[in-house]
Order: structure tokens, then sequence, then C-alpha cells
């Protein structure tokens, strides 16, 4: 149980040990370009952000980034002559939905990791009506 009351100096003096956090590798079953993403994503945070339980979900987004960049490279040499065949135009909605596909998995996966914008932000500490409404 903790002692009650103000701390003694003597105690607030005491360094408190320090620990060393270490960030995950990616895992050797990914190819080069993946864990090149994984190990940005991983170095984008500090270091005790991401564990070993978060290691599948990470795996799974470095796939869908590297997948939605070849199918992104795929539409962008897509040329607009294609579309007078039907063969061009269902080839281009074919990669349109596979890059929705991708881009949802990605999106999904990077929200369950608590990675995007809208989760780093604490609702405790924003600072709502910015000069609105404020009487002179």
């Amino acid at each position: 149980m903790a002692a009650r009351g103000q701390k003694s100096a003597a105690s607030l003096a005491v360094a408190s040990p320090i620990s060393l956090s270490v960030r995950i590798a990616p895992p050797a079953t990914l190819t080069p370009a993946q864990k090149s993403v994984g190990v940005s994503v991983v170095n984008a945070m500090p270091a005790d952000w991401f564990g070993e339980e978060h290691a599948p979900m990470l795996t799974q987004c470095c796939r869908h980034k590297v997948t939605s960049d070849l199918i992104a490279q795929q539409l962008e040499a897509f040329d607009p002559v294609w579309f007078a065949d039907d063969d061009g135009l269902k080839r281009f909605g074919l990669l349109a939905t596979a890059a929705e596909r991708e881009a949802r998995g990605i999106i999904a996966l990077m929200r369950s990791m608590r990675f995007t914008h809208q989760s780093l932000i604490r609702k405790d500490k924003v600072v709502k009506n910015q000069g609105k409404g404020l009487k002179p």
C-alpha cells in the first residue's frame, strides 16, 4: 500500500528506475518494401507505443500499404485511350475497387492501433471556442 501524505525530501531524491523501451522489429516474413514501411511506422511513434501484441496488425498494415502503392502505380500508368475498349474500362474499374479496398484496410488497421490524428488528440486538452463568444 502506498504511503499517505507528502513525500519526504529523501524519497524524492532517489532516482526512479528507467525503463528502456525496445521498438518492435518487422517480421522476417515481410518483403523489403513492407519492412521499410513497418520501420517508418514504428519510428514515427514513441518507443513504447507498439508492443508485441500489435505485430499482426502492423504486419497486415504494411502489406496493405505496399499493395496499395502497387495499385496506385497501375492506376497512374493507365492510358485514357484504353477507355474506348470494354476490357480497358473493366480493368480500370477493378483497379479502382482494389485501391478502395486497400485504403479501407489501412484506415481500419491504423484506427485500431490508435495511429490516426483523431486518436492522438486528448479531449481534456482541447481548448474549445478560442476567441469566439468572449466579451471584451
